[in-house]
């Protein structure tokens, strides 16, 4: 646009008009262009809005991104785990330094971790000062949250983060303001638990250090006196298996009959073959197999605590009843019923001889494929393959109470014939929520835990997120199973199947582990009873003895009951099989840890379970005590972080500003009912900002893993409308399992007055000298 003015009054300056280009017309101030061609004529270019926002191209947006990158450089990055029996102990440490020579930078430590896994300990140094987190009752950081909301001085709100989480995995992130030239070391603990499934062990560490880095290395060392059967590991980006050193690719293996370590360091130049500025972003994969032990097992016995390992080879499969109870309401249309039909037609052919099979279809009604099961004569395969191939199409809403309800009728009709001989197994597949029939969900757990009666298992499969898993969940903790959840993506049909191989081959049903009282404290033990047991999985029991540091234990009168293909069964520890190991000193000893890791997960699971609040009330605050004494961070407990201002040698102003800027969302992110407000974003100053003297003493900063509790959806705690609370100010947390989180600080600055009212003077002053202009522009004297 633009504006020629002839004979311009000599009050109408370039200033006044650019002010006033910039109060009315919202004009960036370098799209306006004033010249003088001529002493009568006075010449305006203003780029039009749209064109000058043009001018920030993403182009320029990288470009800005990649400064801010170049000005915060990852100086090291090391994932060390130490595995003893199973159980992983990992540390995450990365040192992050800001090379900018007169600018504060941003910086955020974002780790991804097992969904199964408890962060243990959490500390951070920046500038040389170590702070290092408490783990607390979560209701206690709440009332220390809302304390800050009434004095006005911090707010938390968790925003989506674009950054992609791998399957199975949950982010942890913290940011923090860096001075110029300044360092931080963030160092990470959790625990890990990692299960047997298919033989096989498998550990999972996501290298994701988001630059390349010139000191990184993975260093992680598995102890195993069982011994090991083989050994395989993956690394970022690859599929393939490798089984020893590998120079190339810059790893390192050291095998022992009882331990493996493996050391990867890879260089800059392989980590800019992944990303030429973010470097790696994978995962390493860890996959081994112990040798076999006797039916009845193994035990070590570590200070006060022992823990019971068992999974007898070379037993008989049990013959199993299975329904198939598949979702085929209107949300399944598409690649979903494609891949479940595909995934079924495979799992036909793999039915043993002795099994007995149905599949019943479900949305707002059901479809029984046949009133009661069929053998798996080839026959009734290829029947059932019709059925499938043609019957599986989507539409209609979902009736999950008269799926189960009726799937238990016609399941157990059968099992009762054959006098429960067989394994009774449900599986279950749906990717919504209840919308026909009976939708209060506990009144669905309810009855189908009624009809059931504690007579099958039912292993429930969510497909996607768009679902109540929580519901799916609680059906199958209940009775006698586990919910797994399947991925929406290309390879959902071989989830499918995998599921499948895991659970296609019962060997006993009903086992029970006992031990003599007279040894064990046995109120202490973690589940002893487990309704089926599948080849290739391991059941594990720990507990405390009686028998201070394990001194002079020679048995634990450890032995378990069960039922197997041939009939009722009964497992003893061979005599040698219970070791006693030295003492782990100050420290909790890989055994009580693990005790407690699995003790706390059995109560979580419980207090989910039980619907008496009275019993609910126990078992949380039995949970919270065990958090609480191990260090571990729960649904129940947080991670809490106390910095006092008045210690600190930094520019707080500068601190503190720096975490008001929110990062990019997805594209849809749930509204919060609790109100924010938004970020101030001050001046630059020409000059370090130096406060006045005061005899006001700031409050101690709280940073603070927290959740506001409202509901809890998949362990985690969210409001009524579904958005995600964090509590004060910087906060450290899960993300929800459906969607990774990011979490922003916004600071709530006290009101200046001396701001506000030089800002409204100045404001009225402007408008008036722009008023001013035009008039005198407009009534010129002739």
């Amino acid at each position: 646009m633009e504006l020629t003015i002839h004979n311009p009054s000599p009050s109408l300056t370039r200033s006044a008009l650019t002010i006033l280009l910039l109060c009315c017309c919202n004009c960036p101030l370098d799209a306006i262009k004033l010249t003088s061609p001529g002493a009568n004529r006075l010449v305006l270019q203003v780029e039009s809005q749209s064109r000058h926002l043009h001018s920030a191209h993403p182009q320029a947006l990288q470009r800005h991104q990649r400064d801010v990158r170049s000005s915060v450089r990852v100086k090291k990055f090391h994932v060390t785990s130490k595995l003893s029996s199973r159980f992983a102990t990992v540390t995450i440490e990365s040192e992050v330094v800001n090379v900018d020579q007169s600018r504060s930078r941003e910086i955020s430590f974002q780790v991804q971790v097992p969904e199964a896994a408890f962060l243990s300990n959490f500390s951070m140094v920046v500038d040389g000062e170590k702070h290092e987190a408490q783990v607390q009752e979560k209701r206690t950081a709440e009332r220390r949250y809302e304390e800050a909301k009434e004095k006005k001085q911090t707010a938390g709100h968790v925003k989506q983060s674009s950054l992609p989480v791998e399957r199975g995995m949950e982010l942890f992130t913290i940011s923090v303001n860096l001075a110029p030239r300044g360092t931080a070391v963030f160092t990470l603990v959790y625990n890990e638990l990692l299960e047997r499934r298919r033989g096989t062990y498998r550990q999972r560490l996501v290298i994701q250090p988001g630059s390349i880095v010139a000191n990184m290395s993975v260093h992680v060392s598995f102890a195993e006196r069982q011994g090991f059967k083989s050994f395989a590991y993956k690394l970022p980006g690859s599929d393939t298996e490798l089984t020893s050193s590998s120079p190339r690719d810059g790893t390192e293996v050291r095998a022992r009959p009882d331990s493996r370590e493996l050391i990867f360091c890879p260089t800059v130049e392989m980590q800019r073959g992944f990303d030429v500025q973010g470097g790696i972003h994978g995962e390493v994969v860890v996959l081994y197999s112990l040798q076999d032990e006797p039916q009845g097992g193994s035990v070590i016995v570590e200070d006060d605590y022992f823990a019971h390992f068992f999974a007898p080879p070379g037993l008989d499969p049990l013959p199993k009843n299975i329904l198939f109870v598949i979702d085929i309401s209107g949300s399944m249309s598409g690649a979903k019923i494609k891949q479940a039909q595909q995934a079924l037609l495979k799992i036909l052919d793999d039915l043993r001889d002795r099994d007995t099979f149905n599949i019943l279809l479900f949305n707002s009604g059901v479809e029984v494929w046949a009133e009661s099961p069929r053998s798996t004569l080839s026959v009734e395969i290829e029947k059932a393959k019709r059925f499938v191939k043609y019957e599986l199409v989507a539409n209609g809403a979902t009736n999950i109470h008269l799926a189960l309800t009726r799937g238990l009728e016609v399941l157990l009709k059968n099992s009762e014939q054959n006098s429960r001989k067989t394994a009774d197994i449900i599986v279950f597949l749906t990717d919504g929520e209840p919308t026909s029939g009976i939708v209060d969900t506990n009144q669905i757990v309810r009855d189908v835990t009624t009809k059931n009666g504690g007579r099958s298992s039912i292993f429930s499969l969510g497909f996607g997120f768009d679902l109540n898993f929580d519901l799916i969940t609680q059906v199958s903790d209940v009775n006698r199973g586990f919910a797994r959840r399947v991925y929406a993506d290309n390879d959902a049909e071989e989830q499918l199947t995998t599921f499948y191989e895991e659970i296609s081959t019962p060997t006993l049903r009903d086992v029970v582990a006992t031990y003599s009282s007279d040894v064990v404290d046995t109120p202490l033990l973690t589940d002893t009873t487990f309704p089926l047991f599948f080849q290739g999985r391991e059941i594990i029991v720990a507990g405390r003895t009686k028998m201070a540091g394990g001194t002079g234990l020679v048995s634990l009168g450890a032995a378990l009951h069960a039922t197997g293909a041939e009939g009722a069964v009964d497992f003893a520890v061979p005599a040698g099989k219970v070791e006693v190991l030295s003492q782990a000193g100050e420290e909790d000893g890989v055994t009580e840890r693990l005790w407690a890791y699995m003790k706390i997960k059995s109560l979580l699971k419980k207090m989910d379970m039980t619907s008496s609040v009275a019993e609910k009330t126990r078992t949380r605050e039995q949970a919270l005590r065990m958090a609480l004494t191990h260090g571990f961070v729960t649904p129940l407990t947080s991670f809490s972080l106390v910095v006092d201002i008045n210690q600190s040698h930094h520019a707080q102003d500068d601190r503190w500003s720096a975490w008001t800027t929110p990062r990019p969302q997805r594209a849809y992110s749930p509204p919060s009912r609790a109100y924010s407000p938004p970020p101030r974003a001050y001046p630059p100053r020409s000059r370090p900002y130096q406060p006045p003297p005061r005899a006001y003493s700031p409050p101690p900063r709280v940073f603070d893993y927290k959740v506001n509790n409202a509901r809890r959806d998949n362990g985690y705690d969210h409001a009524d409308d579904g958005s995600v609370l964090l509590q004060p100010s910087l906060d450290v947390g899960y993300t929800p399992r459906s969607a990774p989180a990011d979490f922003v600080v916004i600071l709530e600055s006290m009101p200046s007055i001396v701001w506000l009212l030089g800002g409204v003077t100045m404001a009225i002053l402007l408008i008036v000298l722009a008023i001013t202009g035009i008039v005198c522009c407009l009534h010129k004297p002739k």
